[in-house]
């Protein structure tokens, strides 16, 4: 079945042929601020051409000829992150409350992930776990980026460990692995690579993954469900079989908007069409377990009383601490990870190497930036590219920022800072 007659099956034919149009023009491109890095105030004195996203605050739609955000040093310092403005809004209609405990399940490169983990501030606590290992530390790099402290990535096939984690979510991420008709501007494989078969075998793996997060979701407990797919059989019909099979669960109606196209059979589940809304297209649905929350409390793990001089120097010794990957890593609050391969659990706080105890670059990116040595222009191109410092500090180590922004660690010894930015992110700036 070609594309266009499969769109036909399910969609108005003026909405198809514009939607078919749409698909020629020019991708939009968007970010989402780190207002813990970054004001918008500041942002927008640095970058004036920027337009609002119509819905998510703090976040932003712009052109990439005029601005290259991906190659700014804002980036490697964690100021934003690039994402779909139709993505962002999953995210945004979820909109977990802080405290809470949520699981993406499928969560890589971590857009959503990160915008999740804004939400629950520093009392809840994400898991972000993606199938694939090498998207799993491509998540780990970003949460690491972001500076974000709240996160524990994981790398799990969750229908092998998911009765350990019954009931045990209050708001759950279901951004499904799709056959990506919405990726066809950004992706050129995509488009050389969609088959009709390839999303009747999506479906059916989108079914299961639906039945097994709601068996993970407490009581009175969200679901959001989203693809970057424009099928029915990918978006409406899994969320009407999970209905078919729970009548019990309810559909969330989201906003009434005209830049948002609604199936009949779903009126409740909204497709963000790239003809209609800038992006590159998102169908987004949200659920709810009938009940309410239950809190768990997990049991508190042994403090790690050897190092609670390093743990308290950065604020981290009321945090749950613990020994992982050779390093010393640190959550909010307790979470029971032993059914989970875990890549990172909260921040990575500190390293161990040849005896030492030694900052992590995490640390320096999660750390308020009002104790850090700020760099001008010359000392920011030198620190970016790897030299050794002349800056007035104190002996030992030092954190250094630029324009509010944690960079990395230097350790200094009169006045002569040595670098120790790490050498993968090196790079001459421009």
């Amino acid at each position: 079945m070609e594309f266009k007659e499969h769109l036909l099956a399910h969609l108005p034919e003026k909405e198809v042929e514009s939607l078919l149009l749409s698909l020629e023009k020019e991708r939009v491109y968007a970010l989402l601020l780190n207002t813990k890095k970054m004001s918008d105030e500041t942002f927008l004195s640095l970058f004036p051409n920027v337009k609002k996203h119509p819905f998510v605050p703090h976040a932003y739609l712009y052109e990439k000829q005029e601005y290259e955000f991906g190659k700014s040093v804002f980036y490697d310092a964690g100021c934003y992150s690039i994402q779909d403005p139709a993505a962002m809004m999953a995210a945004y209609f979820l909109s977990p409350k802080e405290g809470e405990t949520v699981l993406d399940l499928c969560a890589a490169p971590g857009g959503k992930s990160i915008a999740l983990s804004f939400a629950l501030g520093d009392s809840g606590v994400l898991i972000a776990n993606d199938l694939s290992y090498l998207r799993a530390k491509d998540l780990s790099q970003n949460i690491e980026r972001m500076g974000l402290g709240n996160v524990i990535v994981t790398c799990n096939d969750f229908s092998k460990i998911y009765t350990h984690y019954l009931g045990r979510f209050s708001s759950i991420m279901l951004d499904a692995p799709c056959s990506g008709s919405a990726m066809f501007r950004k992706n050129d494989l995509a488009k050389e690579d969609w088959r009709y078969e390839k999303v009747l075998s999506c479906s059916s793996r989108q079914k299961e993954l639906l039945e097994m997060a709601y068996q993970m979701l407490s009581p009175g407990g969200k679901l959001l469900y989203s693809t970057c797919s424009f099928s029915y059989e990918e978006d409406e019909e899994p969320l009407l079989e999970l209905k078919k099979n729970h009548p019990e669960l309810g559909f969330v109606p989201l906003l009434n908007d005209e830049r948002f196209y609604s199936h009949p059979d779903l009126k409740e589940g909204i497709r963000l069409l790239p003809n209609r809304f800038e992006g590159e297209g998102q169908f987004i649905a949200l659920l709810k377990k009938p009940g309410q929350v239950e809190i768990h409390h997990e049991k508190v793990g042994k403090p790690l009383k050897q190092f609670f001089k390093e743990l308290e120097t950065y604020g981290l010794s009321e945090r749950d601490n613990l020994i992982l990957h050779d390093s010393i890593e640190s959550l909010p609050r307790p979470f029971d990870i032993r059914p989970l391969n875990v890549l990172r659990y909260g921040i990575r706080a500190f390293d161990f190497k040849e005896k030492l105890v030694l900052p992590a670059h995490h640390l320096a990116h999660y750390l308020n930036a009002k104790e850090s040595i700020s760099l001008n222009e010359e000392e920011l191109a030198k620190y970016i590219g790897g030299e050794t410092l002349n800056l007035k500090a104190k002996d030992g180590w030092n954190v250094v920022s630029y324009q509010g922004a944690n960079l990395g660690w230097v350790k200094a010894k009169n006045n002569v800072a040595k670098n120790h930015y790490p050498k993968g992110l090196r790079r001459k700036l421009k």
